[in-house]
């Protein structure tokens, strides 16, 4: 398979960056050339845990005559500087994003999220005299024929508050619409919470990243005439079944399979219809499980017993990661909006007793009538600071208006998943939603 990241520039293999030296380096880690007036300043050595969570402390030195300063009197969105194309060869820089934010994605998920759509995923950029610096990602999944999922809005840390994530999102939302995609979802992080809402997302429910011990299922029994592993003959059904548990997503669905290494499971009744599928494949960090859905606690439990052994055999790792509603634990805890670590999360999941919780996000919808589309092109005028004839603002205004005829399909879904078909949901990780 293909690596992203070539071996003398891996972060997990560094222990030092000098820019300046290397043309690869300098672009893939340009990021710490900037002084961001509107946070990181710049300095020519620092210390940094590039690869989130590792403990690896990364030194890294650029000369003064290296530094980029960023103005101090408009956002870097607002400026010259400011690019934003399809992704091309900087499937690199994703990656790394998505190491330094602790995410679980492989090389094999970013090229299959890319490649589904190139023209769908791109990077941000800040070009000017002297340097071209990728400072960010973000990718539209075409899941199947009327629907996307958003995801990998990701910004370097250094270059934070200049406005990219948000011109990102704006990006996404127009090029799904102008595709002619109806749905289009995306799960967000307390960090990215207020950056979907400037462009008409509303919540829905919550989700939790988290992790458990696959020997939990060592010895658990299953109903084997029940549970199989899943085959090609099984993808057509099982697509069929997932769209009536979900969206139609079947261009995802066959590329996870694809990627499933054997390792997706598929629960049939008596008669042999469909009640339960569970995929995995392999993770960053631990393997993913999901997308996972059951029509009762006990064919979940069935399902994912032999995923979980499957894991076992197949993965040095001990633990598998699952991303799981709130409602499939008997506690919900106390929720604080927009709080990055919760301090009293929910207990008592109800399929998993060794479950670990990482980390929250919220499910969100774009959800814009007309009035509201008006209040959101004001609002956004109003913190952009824009002339009300600039170019940026029309298209603003142009991407809220179009999406107000999405409304009535987004709202009609958004109540049916929170209020059934969220029932039957269990792992939702990963990939297969951006």
């Amino acid at each position: 398979m293909k690596k992203l990241i070539k071996k003398h520039a891996d972060p997990n293999q560094l222990d030092a960056i000098t820019l300046g030296e290397d043309a690869y380096l300098d672009q893939l880690y340009g990021c710490f050339r900037i002084n961001n007036p509107r946070g990181d300043a710049f300095t020519p050595e620092r210390s940094v845990e590039i690869v989130a969570r590792s403990g690896r402390q990364v030194a890294v030195t650029v000369p003064r005559s290296m530094k980029v300063d960023l103005p101090a009197d408009l956002k870097a969105v607002n400026s010259p500087l400011f690019k934003l194309e399809p992704i091309g060869r900087n499937l690199d820089t994703m990656h790394l994003l998505t190491m330094r934010a602790c995410w679980n994605q492989t090389d094999l998920d970013i090229l299959r999220m890319t490649g589904m759509d190139p023209n769908g995923s791109f990077v941000a950029r800040l070009q000017g005299a002297g340097f071209d610096i990728p400072v960010g990602t973000s990718s539209v999944l075409p899941l199947g024929r009327n629907n996307t999922w958003i995801g990998m809005i990701l910004v370097h840390p250094e270059v934070r508050r200049q406005g990219i994530a948000n011109a990102m999102m704006q990006a996404c939302v127009k090029y799904a619409i102008d595709q002619g995609k109806i749905i289009n979802g995306l799960d967000a992080t307390p960090m990215g919470n207020t950056v979907y809402g400037a462009v008409g997302y509303v919540n829905s429910y919550r989700i939790w990243r988290s992790c458990y011990q696959l020997a939990e299922f060592a010895e658990a029994q299953y109903d084997a005439d029940r549970v199989k592993a899943m085959t090609a003959a099984d993808l057509d059904p099982v697509i069929r079944y997932d769209a009536a548990a979900f969206l139609e997503r079947e261009n995802i669905m066959r590329r996870l399979f694809e990627d499933g290494e054997g390792g997706c499971f598929v629960y049939r009744d008596d008669a042999g219809v469909i009640r339960g599928y569970c995929y995995t494949r392999p993770g960053r960090q631990r393997p993913f499980v999901g997308p996972f859905i059951a029509d009762t606690d006990e064919i979940a439990r069935d399902v994912l017993t032999a995923a979980s052994q499957q894991l076992a055999r197949a993965q040095a790792g001990a633990t598998g990661g699952i991303d799981t509603p709130e409602s499939k634990f008997h506690n919900p805890g106390v929720y604080v909006e927009r709080e990055f670590d919760q301090k009293q999360k929910p207990s008592g999941h109800r399929l998993i007793k060794t479950i670990t919780l990482l980390r929250d996000f919220t499910r969100m919808y774009q959800l814009v009538d007309e009035a509201r589309a008006e209040r959101l092109v004001r609002d956004f005028e109003k913190a952009e600071g824009l002339d009300s004839q600039s170019p940026r603002l029309r298209e603003f205004a142009d991407t809220m208006h179009k999406s107000v005829l999405n409304y009535t399909e987004t709202l009609g879904f958004m109540h049916l998943e929170r209020e059934s078909l969220q029932q039957r949901y269990w792992g939702i990780t990963g990939p297969e939603k951006g």
